[in-house]
């Protein structure tokens, strides 16, 4: 996690003081002592984003950062990266297939071949689902689930995004 800060010429003394801040701000200072072998796929990838951090950016590029994940991995990484957006003002770029990850964007930006294709807020883009499946992509499952309702007659919204609200959706629908 030094590695990057010492790049950069920071004094030693400074770089742990960021190595201790990053670590807590993944929630991972419990783990300062741990062989790398013995973390779990979420904990590593919260521990690289430690070392990205420790940089002090202010913007983080994230490449597919939850592939290979199981579950609880993934939303230990998502919580992750919101937390730092929200708390250090690091503004986070999230590169994914998963449109559920998308869902809780600011904004989306859909590119196809090198080109965007759609671009705006998660609740305007992601319910565009023939669009979405003519470049690959799915909507995600809160949208896909409330289309299939509203195909079979249920008066539904097709922007409840998020699990609960999806839910709420159609308990006040029934």
């Amino acid at each position: 996690m030094a590695f990057g800060p010492e790049t950069l010429g920071v004094p030693t003394e400074e770089i742990q003081a960021r190595v201790t801040s990053a670590l807590k701000a993944v929630g991972m200072e419990a783990f300062t002592l741990h062989a790398p072998h013995h973390l779990s796929g979420g904990q590593k990838q919260r521990i690289a984003i430690a070392g990205v951090i420790a940089m002090e950016p202010a913007c983080i590029v994230l490449d597919e950062s939850t592939a290979m994940l199981d579950p609880l991995g993934r939303r230990e990484v998502l919580d992750t990266v919101g937390r730092l957006n929200r708390e250090k003002g690091i503004t986070v770029v999230l590169i994914t297939h998963h449109m559920d990850e998308a869902a809780l964007a600011d904004r989306v930006v859909v590119m196809d071949s090198g080109g965007i294709v759609m671009d705006g807020p998660p609740r305007e883009v992601l319910v565009r689902m023939e669009e979405l499946r003519s470049i690959g992509l799915d909507a995600p499952h809160t949208v896909e689930l409330l289309h299939g309702l509203r195909e079979d007659g249920l008066d539904v919204p097709l922007d409840a995004l998020g699990v609960q609200e999806c839910a709420q959706a159609i308990v006040n629908a029934l």
